[in-house]
């Protein structure tokens, strides 16, 4: 922390109610009055640089977990030459995944499992298909969480100012199919 402005005595109260004003409550510093100053503390910019990295590190985190856990990460699945779309939840992932694997493992591949896809239509899948789903949901999660992420923590650490910082776009948004 580092002075970065000073009020000093005397001084009227309307001037010390403007420089609290002014520096506390537009600006955010921690005001501290001594025995010849009044003083508006905020972060060097060693700290605020910092300070900043990490909310685009939290940003970039919870970015990715939002994309992943609300239905916008879709895997895009074909049958019967129609076009459904499954989220790329955990739970679905988990769901899909046990169904297909008991299917497998009995090496049943006539049997199916019904699904609700996010247009809201039931379909039937079978453990072949249970499968193709699971691994494209999961291939979205990899490039998200080894691809995308991975890269804007790259940006972030590369950054030598906080309005380097601040211009990265975090964005998770598939760009195809």
């Amino acid at each position: 922390m580092e002075i970065k402005a000073t009020l000093n005595k005397p001084y009227t109260d309307k001037q010390r109610a403007d420089f609290i004003v002014q520096y506390n409550h537009q600006l955010g510093y921690e005001i501290k009055e001594t025995e010849t100053a009044l003083q508006a503390w905020g972060l060097d910019d060693t700290e605020l640089l910092q300070q900043a990295k990490e909310n685009k590190y939290n940003e970039a985190n919870n970015k990715a977990r939002e994309y992943l856990e609300t239905g916008s990460a879709l895997f895009e699945f074909e049958k019967d030459e129609n076009i459904y779309h499954i989220e790329a939840t955990d739970g679905n992932i988990a769901k899909i995944g046990l169904k297909a694997t008991a299917l497998l493992l009995a090496q049943d591949y006539t049997t199916t499992f019904p699904w609700n896809t996010k247009e809201d239509i039931n379909i039937n899948l079978n453990a072949l298909e249970g499968k193709a789903i699971a691994e494209g949901l999961g291939a979205i999660q990899d490039e998200v969480w080894t691809v995308k992420f991975p890269y804007y923590i790259t940006l972030i650490d590369n950054a030598t100012t906080v309005d380097e910082v601040n211009a990265i776009v975090i964005d998770y948004t598939q760009t195809g199919g």
